[in-house]
């Protein structure tokens, strides 16, 4: 347990880090993670990369053919999650481009395979491709939610659909034939009122 010194003292050096204080260093540190993207808490696109997220959102609009707002905002999730996973594949390929190079570079001998073999006996090498893989997962994993939820929302909407369906056609059919006295039902003693039995 902390005692009231420590306390204290933690107290005071906490007054030192206290993050960015002006305007200025507030919006670059809220610009961190659009470095590349893949972490940022809002979605970032390059003025020339427009276009083709536009053809990806086209193409899930096309496939899942979304009806309500709701559908409409989970397939824009479904894009973005989507392009951070292109993100994520294309900066893992030129992680390793650039990698083998780099080890060509210092011993031009090495092969492909044992330029990268050596980035498992690197730690720097390592803590990079760690990261990387963290990002590419994260992006996966943020996809196949996104996807599933968009889904399980467009199957609700279509079996109740189906069943507003079944319901108009049973109306349909009603007002057609008019109204239907009850079925009496074939039991024994209507039967026996209809042929009686000699006891």
């Amino acid at each position: 347990m902390a005692t009231a010194a420590q306390i204290s003292a933690n107290q005071q050096n906490a007054q030192f880090s206290t993050g960015p204080r002006t305007e200025a260093g507030k919006q670059t540190v809220s610009r961190n993670s659009f470095v590349h993207g893949l972490a940022a808490k809002h979605f970032f696109l390059h003025e020339e990369d427009k276009l083709l997220f536009e053809q990806l959102r086209e193409s899930l609009v096309d496939h899942y053919k979304p009806a309500t707002a709701h559908e409409r905002a989970l397939l824009d999730e479904l894009a973005e999650a989507r392009w951070r996973c292109r993100t994520a594949r294309i900066m893992e390929n030129s992680f390793f481009d650039t990698l083998i190079t780099e080890q060509r570079k210092a011993d031009s001998s090495l092969t492909v395979e044992r330029a990268l073999a050596r980035m498992f006996i690197d730690e720097t090498q390592q803590k990079r491709l760690r990261l990387m893989m963290r990002y590419l997962n994260a992006a996966e994993r943020s996809a196949e939610k996104a996807r599933n939820e968009l889904e399980r929302i467009i199957a609700i909407r279509r079996e109740h659909e189906r069943a507003q369906a079944r319901f108009q056609a049973y109306l349909a059919t009603c007002a057609t034939r008019g109204p239907q006295p009850p079925a009496v039902p074939e039991t024994e003693d209507r039967v026996c009122s209809v042929h009686p039995q000699k006891r």
